[in-house]
């Protein structure tokens, strides 16, 4: 089997420096760190596209990423990226978007802590990934996913929910794709037998998408006056997330018209929960219709960085905003299912 690594720093790259942990080792030098892949039979080139920490990762990041295992998906079986952990739920979901239709699958992972350190888990999550890579494409199984502390996540399904912990990523509101499981002393990748559904229509942004960058994401709080959102919305977003609580409920008051004055003013606006699980549902309770008569849109049950990259995707196909709440909410790949 022949597989491709694509590394782009993160801390599963660093190295320290006088100003704390940088990206400094690349992918040839991770590997020979990973004492359980040697004697290792099947083939691993490695392209080092870039070398930065997750949080300096833009979206024209993802799409060099995107271009660069569509360039190569013909010549091998599978693909591992190598990313920093504070956005790899990000990029995850952009290139599970933007890779709908490649044929191979593409796992992502990176580490809680650099190589050298002890008990990091750059050794292990880098092992499982590479053989988590091969079991997919063994069963001709394609897509984006994340492989960490011996688990794999759908791409569109995975949030960072701890900023120190080896188990740093969870599954939201979808079962995993996969497990490492102890065989004696070794472990192996054993695949679940759920697989996501991918749409067969084409995706509407096609191959060369832009990204709308223009977009406000804004938390309600208890308390928060409208001219907050008024003056989030007079700065002229493409759209505006807005993340109310519970299944997506709206105080009384001033939020509400501020909320009439955007979408009166052309402006979409989207609706999701604040809690990490269970997803948004604008119609079960009064405190959310308020918000649903006005236009507001639902994010179902979409993560936060699943509906902000779709938006990106959609906001440029969209520009009187008339067909985004149907685009928004077609499940492209296992990413709104109810």
């Amino acid at each position: 089997m022949k597989l491709i690594l694509f590394s782009t720093g993160g801390t599963i790259a660093s190295v320290p420096s006088e100003k704390g942990l940088k990206p400094g080792l690349t992918g040839s030098g991770l590997l020979s760190l990973c004492p359980d892949l040697m004697g290792f039979d099947h083939e691993i080139d490695i392209v080092d596209l870039m070398s930065k920490d997750s949080t300096d990762i833009q979206p024209g990041d993802w799409l060099l990423m995107a271009e660069q295992v569509r360039t190569h998906a013909a010549e091998y079986d599978a693909a591992v990226l190598l990313h920093g952990t504070d956005t790899l739920a990000w990029t995850a979901a952009a290139l599970s978007y933007l890779l709908h239709d490649a044929g191979l699958p593409v796992v992502v992972t990176g580490s809680m802590f650099p190589p050298e350190a002890s008990g990091s888990d750059a050794s292990d999550n880098l092992f499982a990934a590479i053989q988590f890579s091969m079991q997919l494409a063994m069963y001709h199984r394609r897509g984006v996913s994340i492989a960490f502390d011996g688990a794999l996540i759908h791409g569109v399904r995975a949030a960072k929910a701890d900023t120190r912990r080896r188990h740093a990523f969870v599954s939201v509101d979808y079962p995993l794709l996969g497990e490492m499981k102890d065989r004696g002393t070794h472990k192996i990748a054993w695949l679940s037998p759920q697989k996501p559904e991918f749409s067969q229509e084409a995706c509407p942004w096609g191959s060369s998408p832009a990204l709308e960058q223009n977009i406000a994401l804004v938390p309600l709080f208890p308390g928060m006056e409208a001219r907050l959102l008024d003056t989030i919305i007079e700065a002229g977003p493409r759209a505006v997330v807005l993340e109310g609580f519970g299944l997506g409920g709206v105080p009384e008051g001033g939020v509400l018209s501020a909320i009439r004055r955007g979408i009166s003013s052309g402006i979409p606006i989207v609706m999701r929960s604040q809690v990490l699980f269970g997803g948004t549902d604008l119609g079960a309770y009064e405190v959310g219709r308020r918000a649903e008569d006005l236009g507001v849109l639902s994010a179902r049950d979409m993560t936060r960085e699943a509906l902000m990259v779709k938006l990106m995707l959609l906001l440029p196909l969209c520009p009187d905003g008339g067909t985004l709440g149907r685009l928004l909410s077609a499940n492209l790949c296992d990413d709104v299912l109810c």
